[in-house]
């Protein structure tokens, strides 16, 4: 590693693995005692070389620092650090940082509910494994394209609460150069209430629709519960998962029903940078970015997949890259509500890689074949009408030519 490294390592972390600087190859990011430094990776010299730092906000308080995680805020393409952070030791003022532009910007979330009771993130315990830390987490729940994030907050004693926090845009003069910042949508997750230690996303139906497992306060343990998330839209998406191309030759051999070699392509990679091009309904270029799997430690739970929300617009993707250790390669027109499996096999030979398609058909879809098949019932039962119409009047028809030759033979 190229660079100085003065500062310690802070302890929890969140320590990160993926690309800073859209070059498709795998930086890091260091979490220290001062705040983050940033490295990047050389894949000439295989190594990292320091870039830059980002100091924590000054003050003497006494402050808790939570997990970052690396989200496409503003859809622009950039992976942007958001974290958590508390200025005091009970962490009653507690806001959301984003860095961004070479600046840090306070959201300045209100935590305050519909009843005025001001909530605040969890004091982070290290004796229990579910507060070790305060951690956000991620994931597009609205399939509008801009990632929400789950928080546990806390109002009084041992009253704690995971809720949806809803990117929105901001209208807020003190957002500075930030053009969104979230929103705490209080009664999004219900029935679930006090009890819920944690949160994270996952796509139980794989629908491409986003839901919510949760921990949960039981007795004197815990359970988990899940939330299934029903969008009152058609939303359209796009699901993507990376694989590592790797297989154990000396692994049993599975075989397919009709007796053919099962073929395995590993299991979701670390760090390897996603990223789409599409054209939304209003024509205005619409581009977006993720990493897959970026952190694992302290219960990071990250998707094992990366989900595009891409609204409403029902146009085919435009083009969908995926990039890692310098090397890249582009998918174009991929049909929207798919989800693309790609194993970037061999590594460095990018027009090698293999990419497998599966489209999962929309309310949209069912719609359109029921009221197909709906037109389909009513035309043949005009063409039955018809027909029996026809058939009784040519019935008359032949009586009257009968009776016609009876009389003309008198």
């Amino acid at each position: 590693m190229d660079g100085t490294h003065g500062a310690e390592l802070s302890v929890p972390h969140s320590h990160a693995v993926l690309d800073l600087n859209k070059d498709f190859t795998a930086d890091l990011f260091l979490t220290t005692t001062a705040g983050f430094e940033v490295w990047l990776g050389v894949n000439s010299h295989e190594k990292f070389r320091f870039s830059h730092k980002i100091n924590f906000p000054e003050g003497n308080y006494n402050k808790h620092v939570g997990r970052a995680i690396f989200l496409d805020v503003e859809l622009d393409g950039s992976l942007l650090p958001v974290f958590p952070m508390c200025f005091d030791a009970k962490c009653v003022n507690s806001s959301i940082f984003v860095h961004h532009g070479n600046h840090l910007h306070d959201l300045q979330i209100d935590f305050k509910d519909d009843h005025n009771d001001a909530w605040h993130f969890v004091v982070p315990d290290r004796s229990s494994w579910a507060t070790q830390t305060i951690t956000l987490r991620g994931g597009d729940f609205n399939l509008d394209g801009y990632p929400d994030l789950l928080a546990t907050l806390t109002k009084s004693g041992d009253q704690m609460q995971t809720f949806l926090l809803e990117n929105v845009p901001c209208e807020k003069s003190a957002c500075n150069h930030m053009t969104r910042t979230f929103v705490v949508r209080w009664k999004a997750l219900a029935p679930f209430s006090n009890g819920t230690m944690m949160g994270s996303f996952f796509d139980f139906y794989n629908d491409g629709i986003l839901d919510a497992i949760f921990v949960e306060r039981h007795g004197n343990g815990t359970r988990p519960v899940a939330f299934r998330n029903s969008l009152d839209y058609d939303a359209n998406f796009v699901k993507v998962i990376v694989l590592t191309g790797l297989s154990n030759s000396s692994g049993p051999k599975i075989l397919t029903p009709l007796g053919r070699k099962k073929r395995t392509f590993g299991t979701n990679l670390p760090g390897p940078r996603i990223e789409y091009n599409t054209t939304t309904q209003d024509g205005e270029p619409q581009h977006g970015a993720s990493a897959q799997l970026p952190q694992s430690a302290y219960l990071s739970l990250h998707l094992p997949f990366t989900t595009f929300g891409l609204g409403r617009t029902p146009n085919f993707v435009d083009s969908l890259t995926v990039g890692l250790w310098n090397h890249s390669r582009t998918w174009t027109q991929l049909i929207p509500n798919s989800q693309m499996i790609v194993v970037p096999n061999p590594i460095d030979e990018p027009e090698r890689w293999k990419a497998q398609l599966f489209v999962t058909p929309s309310k949209l879809i069912v719609m359109s074949v029921i009221a197909l098949g709906v037109i389909c019932l009513v035309i043949l039962l005009l063409i039955l009408i018809l027909y029996a119409k026809e058939k009784r009047e040519d019935r008359i028809q032949r009586s009257l030519e009968a009776h016609r030759f009876h009389f003309d033979a008198m």
